[in-house]
Formats: C-alpha cells, structure tokens, sequence
C-alpha cells in the first residue's frame, strides 16, 4: 500500500522502494538532513547497532559531504533534527503525545502470516525514527531509509511499516565452474545482498579451497584460503548475511576425482560421483569438512549431493543393488550428515534426487533440508508441496538463467522465479534462493545477473511488484536512474535470444558465439529471418545503452557488462548469418562467383578480428572482478572460432570447400558434444 487514499498525484507517492514496503503511506512535507543532524542510539546500543548507524553514517556523507554525528546520550530539545535508531521487540505506536502523525499505520502484528525482520520507519519534519525487532531488521529500516533520500538531503515524511515473507532470502554464485571472485567482488557482491534485504550467500564449491591437507586439490584455479573465507564471514556476519558452507560432497567432483591421488575414489571412470562405499570416501569428506566447515559462524551447511549420474553403477553396484532404488543415496547423505552435525551444522542437500525416488521421502532425517530446484519458467513448482506434506523442511531455489548466454534470458528467469517464491509461501517453504551459475567457463559476466537478484529479493521480502515500480526501484538503487530506463534495457537485451532454433538450458545466441563455421551444429539450424531480426533489435537498443553509460552516476561497471552482451550478441548473429552463406557455398560451390567468394572470404576475416576484439574486451571485464584461472578456457574457445572463420575464408579464396557436415538436430546430448568440441 502506497499514498494517500484517492490521491494519484506524484506528489504524494514515495519514491519507489526496493524491496518494496509491505506498508507505506506519504505525508506532507519533508526531512532536510542538515550538517548537524544527529543519529540516536539508545544508551545501551549493541556494537551491532553502531555498525548500523555508520552505514547510515556513510550513506548521509555520500549526500551532504559531512558525516553527522551518532550520539548515544538522549537528547531532550525536539528542534534539533534527529534521526533515532532502536530495537525493540514490539515498536511503540505510531502517536506520540507530543508529535502525532497525521495518519496511524496498522500494528506490526496485524500484518498477515509470519513476520521476519520486521521494522517500522516514520518520517516527520524534525525527526525521524527506526524502530527494527531484531539486529537485522534495524540495519533493513536503514537501507529503506537511504533510499528515501533525495535532491538537497530531503527525505519525504512517511511511515513505512515492513516485513518479510520468507525467513531465508539468499543468492548462491557459482564459484567453481570457471570463474573465482576476488576478496573485493565478493564483498561488493555482500553488500549488494544487505542492500536487497538478502540474508543469505552461498559460494558454490566445488574444489576452488585450498585444503592444507590436500594441497592439489583446486592448486591451479585461485582457490579461497581459509583466511579469505573467515574474513569475508565476518564482512557478511556485520552486514546480517549468512555465509553459509557450500561443498559438494557426492557428484560433480571430477576436478578433485580425475586426480591421481584421488581417482581410486571414482564410482566409474567419468570420475563425477565419488563412490559413497569406498573405504576412503568418508575419511576424505571428513577432512575436508574438518578444515572447511569452521571458517563458517552459520548453523547451515549445504553439501549439495546433486546430480549423481554414475552412483551406484561402478565401484558401488553392489551395495546399490542391497540397499534399492535410492537406499545408497539416502545411506550416503545420512553419514554425510553426521559428519556435520559435529561442527554444530544443519545440512541441506539438492531435492532432484529425492523426488526421483519419493517413496523413499519418509525415511529421510527429518534435521535435513531439502534444495528444491529447477531453471526454467515452465514448471510444476507446487511438487514442494510433498516436503511440506512430510514435515521436511525446504527452500525452493531458483535461476538467473543467466550461464550458457551472454545475456540472461530475462524473461524465462523471472517468472521462474515468481513461481518458485508463490509456491514457497503457499507450501511454507524456509526461504527462496537464487542461483547464478557458470557453467561451460563461467564466461556469463555478474553484472547482467543484477536484475534477477534484485527480481528474487522482492518475490522473497513481500511478493510480486508491479513491473513498472520494480523498474523504477530497481534503475533507482543501482544506477541513480529515476526513470526506469536501465531497467528496461535489462528487459529489452534479456529477450533477444530467438535464432531459429531452442536450446534447453541456454541461449541460442551464446551457442553461436563460440560455434565452429566447419561443424556448424548451431549455425545451420538457425533462419536467416530471424538473425536479421535479431541485429536490427540489437542495432536499436545499442544507443540506448550507450546513453546511459553516458548519463549514469554509478553502476558504471554493469553497463559496462552490458554492453559488452550487446555487442557479443550482435556478432554472434552476423557470424551466423555469414556462416550460413559459407555453408551454402560448401554445399554448391559453383554458387558463388570469384567476386562473391572474395567478399565472403573478407567478412569471415573481419568477424575473426571482431571476435579476437571481444575477447580482449572480455578479459578486461572478467579481470575487474574475477582472480585470472580458468579466464583462458573461454579465450581458447573464442580464439578456435576466430581460427575457424579464418580458415574458412581461406578456403573460399582457394576455391577448395570441405563437405558439408550432416545436419543433426539440436538435442541436449548434441548441445553437449558441440560444446566440448568447441573447447577443443
């Protein structure tokens, strides 16, 4: 609820919120943060309340250019403008006896359902107060209020009551597929979280920890220290995020498994799962838990177990085929568990292998919690219900769709996140979390995944928004744009994908990018009308982002990104398009005269020196943000598709085509083979 009853003029509305306040209403008038302003703490002030007052500390500096004062002696002169910060489990009401608010605003507790961090704020024209239940509550009352502040320091007069829908809200970034963050990005990717009212963050981990006692395990691919780890659980605890431990622990353990060292602990010879009964496995998961899990101050540990191809199928057939269908799998996740429980953690694993054994549901450990997860919009997100029917407890995870493209499929990933947190609240799901994944090199940049963490904050604090007022918050808080443009580029470049063809779990442009002219999987199943649609689209939205790289005031960086998907995308197109001209020449050479084999030949050329272009480009973006492993597994992909159109070229100016290759249709199995082809 927003603004005054029948009043539609924006003079009475706030500015948009993200996320946005489950109860709000404008008043007249205003709040001028002057020079001397004072913030009140209350005499007996936790250390956690400070830190929150020097956040708002900070934030009034960043807009007056003087960092006011924090008190904790009580001030009794009403004429001093003064902004109170408090805990207090039940707030006081909203009238006070010497400054009564023109409207009452509804108790806290006549909210509806269960409330989480919930705050009051109210905005008079000499005072303003923040009233959270808890520590964390405090510090989300302060991130409303900073975004409340406009031109000069003025701050509208306003209550804002608010809560949230879900206890647990969080992101999970994929740290293992390619690509690990610095100590800095993954701060700033923290503090994205606190202003987003995210409580929590996971690190997805694969093998990217340095483990003292198995030093080569992820040694070549920047790997967190223990004292990175514990430093950046400590940033998080002061922000009120939890870091929570994140190790696999069953599948998608081949960069640990195809060592050496390690390789005798395979369940097959893919080296994926490790084998659950070999007399080695628990050891080896203990130590590793043993260095890992302390770092951690969190009661949670997700040990992920997702995804298990080969289980059961090698060096454990035999206790497989004792136990039944999802008996090893279980037997595994309870030793697992207990391994845990001894550093005082509760354990979540992935659901995909739960539900395809649901008959094993009742015996699973009631302590233990369960990821249900699926990326794409069209889904039956109300399959949690039987984990709530069960009394086990669950988060429904969600997708930024952003891995395999170089620019989220916006579209796909929001509603798949609306349906996820719907389904979360009707079923009382714990929380919502939402995953950015990387896989195939991680070369997705960060940037462009904003939107869909911002989109899943607010499905997860209070609900779906209005489209209109998302933008506008969400322009607002990352790049100062009161308009919403930024969020509508986010929109516009997020649903340029169509090509011609569909490919699951991936945008078709990023198959391009990286596909050979030679086998030409991807590029012979696209239309040519659609390509052409494709770099008009781009064609027209490139000055808008441009533009707003010129105007903006911060968020500098993610246009950056931004900008760099659009122009990714624009070549992948013309690349496709050529690419079907050479393969039309390969399969009539006499279709092409020596003049047109010339042109095609130079445009082949051209596009390779293109694409070198963008690497560089690449390379310089992933660097801002990202320690440099793994970087030149993207580049080698790129390179050996600039090498391709090179040949290619030449080939025409020789007149001398290869045959045509067999058409296949796409499939998943195909995408997969093009991919690892691509990789060389």
């Amino acid at each position: 609820m927003q603004g005054p009853p029948g009043k539609s003029d924006r003079r009475y509305s706030l500015p948009p919120i993200l996320p946005e306040p489950r109860c709000s209403r404008r008043e007249a008038g205003s709040f001028k943060i002057t020079p001397g302003v004072r913030l009140q703490l209350s005499p007996e002030a936790h250390k956690s309340e400070r830190a929150t007052a020097r956040r708002l500390q900070a934030g009034i500096e960043g807009v007056i250019q003087t960092r006011p004062r924090v008190t904790s002696t009580l001030v009794q002169n009403d004429e001093l403008p003064q902004i109170h910060l408090a805990i207090e489990a039940s707030p006081p009401p909203m009238d006070s006896s010497d400054k009564p608010l023109a409207r009452r605003a509804p108790g806290l507790e006549n909210t509806r359902g269960i409330q989480h961090d919930a705050y009051r704020l109210t905005v008079t024209p000499k005072r303003v107060e923040i009233f959270g239940t808890g520590p964390a509550a405090l510090r989300y009352g302060v991130e409303t209020l900073l975004q409340l502040i406009g031109p000069g320091g003025r701050i509208p007069c306003c209550w804002v009551e608010d809560s949230a829908d879900l206890r647990l809200r969080g992101l999970m970034l994929d740290i293992s597929r390619g690509k690990v963050p610095t100590r800095q990005s993954l701060e700033d990717l923290i503090d994205t979280c606190v202003a987003l009212k995210l409580n929590v963050l996971m690190l997805y981990t694969e093998h990217t920890f340095r483990f003292k006692k198995h030093p080569r395990i992820g040694q070549q691919d920047s790997p967190l220290t223990a004292r990175t780890l514990a430093a950046l659980d400590a940033y998080a605890a002061e922000r009120f995020v939890d870091l929570i431990p994140c190790l696999q622990s069953l599948g998608h353990m081949e960069h640990i498994l195809k060592l050496p060292l390690y390789s005798d602990m395979a369940e097959t010879e893919s080296a994926w799962t490790i084998a659950p009964n070999h007399p080695r496995c628990l050891p080896f998961l203990k130590d590793l838990y043993d260095e890992y899990l302390p770092l951690f101050r969190s009661s949670w540990f997700n040990a992920n177990c997702d995804e298990p191809w080969d289980l059961g199928r090698g060096l454990s057939a035999k206790r497989s085929e004792a136990l039944g269908p999802g008996g090893l799998y279980l037997e595994h996740v309870h030793n697992i568990q207990r391994l845990a429980a001894r550093h005082g953690k509760r354990m979540m694993i992935w659901g995909d292998v739960v539900h395809a054994h649901p008959h094993r549901i009742p015996e699973i450990d009631p302590n233990l919690v369960l990821l249900d997860w699926w990326y794409e919009a069209d889904f039956d997100f109300d399959r949690v219900k039987v984990f709530a029917q069960n009394h086990i407890d669950f988060l429904v995870c969600a997708g930024t769709s952003s891995w395999n493209s170089l620019f989220p499929r916006v579209a796909n990933s929001l509603a798949n996140i609306s349906g996820w947190a719907d389904a979360g609240r009707r079923h009382g799901a714990l929380g919502l979390l939402n995953t950015d994944w990387g896989d195939h090199g991680h070369y997705n940049l960060e940037g462009n995944s904003l939107m869909a963490y911002a989109w899943g904050a607010q499905e997860a604090w209070s609900g779906a928004s209005r489209p209109s007022d998302f933008d506008r918050g969400f322009s607002r808080l990352f790049f100062d744009d009161a308009k919403g443009e930024a969020a509508r580029i986010y929109r516009s470049l997020g649903a340029i994908h169509d090509t011609g063809f569909k490919a699951f779990n991936g945008s078709p442009l990023q198959y391009l990018f990286f596909d050979s002219v030679d086998s030409a999987y991807f590029i012979g199943a696209c239309r040519p009308a659609r390509l052409i649609s494709v770099q008009k689209r781009l064609a027209r939205l490139k000055p808008r982002i441009e533009a707003a790289r010129l105007s903006a005031t911060c968020g500098l960086q993610h246009l950056d990104e931004i900008l760099y998907a659009a122009d990714a995308s624009a070549f992948a197109a013309r690349k496709a398009e050529t690419g079907l001209e050479y393969l039309s020449w390969r399969r009539k050479p006499s279709s092409l005269k020596a003049s047109g084999r010339r042109k095609l030949a130079r445009t082949l050329a051209a596009l390779a020196t293109e694409q070198i272009a963008l690497g560089r480009r690449l390379r310089k973006l992933w660097l801002k943000r990202a320690q440099p492993s793994n970087l030149d597994q993207t580049l080698k992909r790129l390179r050996r598709s600039a090498r391709h159109l090179r040949a290619a070229g030449k080939r025409l100016e020789t007149n001398r085509p290869t045959p045509e290759p067999e058409r296949k249709k796409i499939s998943v199995q195909g995408v997969l083979q093009a991919v690892r082809e691509s990789q060389g």
